[in-house]
């Protein structure tokens, strides 16, 4: 940890039982935290920890059900975001909140602007905003649209808005998620500035050596509980990596963990032969296809290779903003690299929509379900929707008992019950999402391509769906996009993890273990 700040040792804000139950759900149960002044706590946890729920009882965004915030030795109410502003706690939140047709000097002194005489006070506002951006070290057109501005600029903005409220306590949330290296360098060195200032910051990150760099203290939420808090010399990169996954790695892992890598390192399609022909051979000379990325740049990506070849799952994994959804979109045809190709069997494909690499044999699950359940309509209808102009054939006509059928059929192979003819919406997430599957395999697909599939999916319906997807990767080339270590390590066979757009690290066999996994994200 570098020493960014001397923090005092006795704490201004303290949270004693802090609990939130969302329906059946427990969210958060008896949470503790202290903070101190001039001291950037770090809050991390695996996906579903709990750190959101937590974010949003200290910025009042929802009361607690339970539990006692105390500010100065004194208890208060946080109710509602008026009762956070009383106590000067502001929450920068990980979406980007600027007005893009205002002036950076509205932004900065939006619902709070400086008046005379009940007029706004055009002199006094660009004082204001010149003070706040001077703290950051950040020159700005103070009469620029926020619209003109970078995407680490528009969050130091963010900041600044935030000084200007005279927050006490600033909790930012993911600061840097979807930035590249030199831009979220400029926001943790904007962090380190607002400790001069005598703030105290919560920093909720993925990004760990962000924290173990930024961070005095680290708490770790898992469950919904404080699995530890951590100080001083403990706030290393590798034991965030531990209290995330839960255990420390072992000494196996630790000799056979895989060493990151660059772009240049990772295999060509010259070198990936021996994974496409010991998958096939597993399966008895699948007739599925290998689909490939060819050293593809994008908006995010950089140089990136990969192959999923029949027979296997490949997953891919990284951070929100590290290019995993640009290797998706281009894998299904939501979008074409700026260089590079895709390459279905070794030939150079242009899949220009998700219809084209439907055409392709290449079927799409996307990870908002909601973008594909038809939840009013039958479960017949919604998985014989990509199947029915195949069905159909030329003259146009399908009998409805033959429909069935093969609807029955496609449903079968994912263990989907039930009456067909119900709305989707009667199921339950779980069997919502097999349905999905079940309309890819109506449709004839030899490439299943998988964004988070358990998505609001509960934990019981989880193992079945992995389990699904296992047996769907005997005959078919199957690719999971996931950020759960826990889901990449029941599912895959190789996982490919990308970091800052290049592929960080290609986890197979004994390193494929959700400790090498967090580790090579973060």
């Amino acid at each position: 940890m570098s020493a960014v700040t001397a923090p005092s040792t006795a704490p201004w804000l303290t949270c004693r039982g802090l609990s939130k139950r969302y329906g059946g759900v427990l969210a958060l149960d008896g949470v503790d935290l202290d903070l101190r002044a001039g001291e950037v706590h770090g809050l991390i946890g695996p996906n579903g920890a709990g750190k959101s729920t937590l974010v949003k009882l200290l910025s009042a965004a929802v009361p607690s059900d339970a539990g006692v915030v105390t500010v100065d030795g004194q208890d208060v109410r946080l109710h509602d975001p008026a009762d956070a502003q009383a106590q000067r706690i502001v929450l920068m939140p990980q979406e980007i909140a600027v007005v893009p047709e205002a002036s950076v000097i509205d932004n900065i002194t939006l619902g709070s602007e400086a008046t005379r005489w009940g007029l706004r006070d055009p002199a006094a506002n660009r004082r204001i905003a010149a003070d706040a951006l001077a703290v950051l070290d950040l020159d700005l057109d103070l009469d620029a649209q926020a619209a003109t501005l970078s995407a680490a600029h528009q969050r130091m903005l963010m900041m600044a808005r935030a000084l200007h409220r005279r927050a006490r306590l600033l909790i930012l949330d993911e600061p840097t998620a979807g930035l590249a290296q030199h831009e979220a360098a400029l926001v943790t060195a904007a962090v380190r500035r607002l400790l001069d200032h005598d703030l105290s910051v919560i920093y909720v990150s993925h990004h760990l050596t962000e924290v173990a760099e930024l961070c005095d203290r680290v708490t770790c939420i898992r469950g919904g509980r404080v699995a530890a808090t951590i100080a001083g010399d403990e706030v290393q990169r590798e034991r965030l990596v531990s209290l995330i996954v839960g255990a420390p790695a072992t000494d196996q892992e630790a000799d056979d963990a895989a060493p990151l890598v660059t772009a240049s390192d990772v295999p060509k399609v010259d070198g990936v032969a021996t994974d496409t022909q010991s998958a096939t051979s597993r399966t008895g000379g699948s007739a599925s296809p290998t689909l490939e990325l060819v050293e593809v740049s994008g908006k995010r990506l950089r140089g990136l290779s990969l192959t999923a070849a029949p027979g296997s799952v490949l997953g891919i994994t990284g951070l929100l903003g590290s290019g995993v959804t640009e290797a998706v979109q281009l894998l299904v045809g939501e979008r074409r690299p700026e260089t590079g190709t895709v390459r279905i069997d070794g030939v150079d494909v242009v899949l220009r929509s998700p219809a084209a690499a439907l055409s392709r044999g290449v079927g799409y699950l996307a990870g908002d379900r909601t973008r594909a359940a038809l939840t009013a309509m039958t479960i017949r209808e919604n998985v014989s929707l990509s199947a029915l102009q195949r069905w159909c054939g030329r003259i146009g006509l399908l009998r409805p008992a033959s429909e069935r059928a093969r609807t029955a059929a496609a449903l079968d192979v994912l263990s989907v019950q039930g009456d067909q003819e119900r709305p989707l919406g009667a199921l339950s997430g779980g069997n919502q999402q097999r349905a999905l599957v079940s309309r890819l395999i109506a449709a004839e697909v030899r490439v299943l391509v998988l964004d988070e599939p358990t998505v609001g999916v509960d934990v019981g319906a989880r193992a079945q769906l992995w389990s699904a997807v296992r047996e769907l990767a005997v005959d078919h080339t199957v690719v999971v996009a996931s950020s759960e270590p826990e889901e990449l390590v029941a599912m895959c066979d190789r996982v490919v993890c990308i970091r800052h757009g290049a592929v960080s690290a290609i986890l197979t066999d004994a390193t494929l273990t959700e400790h090498a996994i967090t580790s090579a994200v973060a």
